[in-house]
């Protein structure tokens, strides 16, 4: 038989990879039939069991870079026991899964910026929530799954005014705050949590964004 008679089998697909976020005591469910369970990506512990023809087993805590194998399974609950939303990227399938890497590389994970506050002078207040796992929509429109925030980005276009980070739900000028932007200045403040720019009314003249660690929905 010649190279262009030779056929090319190609092997049945032994596995996939789905990434999900999933609010805070909440489940899903992934479809798809295999043995082995493996979390390449989770930003907190979760919850895994297995259903198929041997019955539901019993949740088992994972956390990223573990699994489970065993008996065939036609789906996959996955149940976050945390008070805080998580993304979890799972690999299911019908071998084991193979990740000899001891830290997922920064370069598979880029950094997104989730575009806060666009347009200056556009609301009389910019808040932060810390988006870090669930989904948002970057400013070209493309769909990602927030793993951590990077960092906050404030750039202040106001030539007089002087802006104050302060504490989610601030109301006025008054409210305890964490740091300042003071006029054509710009801050890169590498932090979680939730924050918010309020002057007591007058619209604010920043543009504000968020960089996440994200995966594509």
């Amino acid at each position: 038989m010649t190279p262009q008679q030779q056929q090319i089998r190609v092997p049945a697909r032994v596995g996939q990879v789905t990434a999900v976020p999933i609010a805070a005591g909440q489940s899903t469910t992934i479809s798809g039939s295999g043995t082995s369970v493996y979390i390449v990506i989770a930003t907190a512990p979760v919850n895994v069991r297995t259903r198929g023809k041997a019955g539901t087993s019993s949740y088992t805590t994972l956390t990223q870079g573990t699994g489970i194998k065993g008996a065939e399974f036609d789906a996959v609950d996955l149940q976050n026991p945390n008070t805080v939303p998580i993304i979890v990227q799972i690999w299911t399938g019908v071998s084991e899964f193979i990740d000899n890497r001891l830290i997922i590389a920064n370069q598979s994970i880029p950094q997104v910026i989730y575009p806060t506050y666009p347009t200056a002078n556009a609301a009389a207040s910019v808040n932060f929530v810390d988006l870090s796992g669930t989904g948002f929509t970057d400013i070209n429109g493309n769909l990602w799954l927030a793993l951590y925030r990077v960092a906050i980005l404030i750039f202040n276009i106001d030539s007089g005014t002087t802006f104050l980070l302060q504490k989610a739900g601030a109301t006025g000028p008054g409210a305890p705050a964490v740091g300042a932007i003071y006029p054509l200045t710009s801050v890169n403040l590498p932090v979680s949590g939730n924050y918010c720019l309020n002057v007591g009314g007058a619209n604010i003249n920043v543009i504000a964004s968020e960089i996440y660690s994200a995966i594509p929905a």
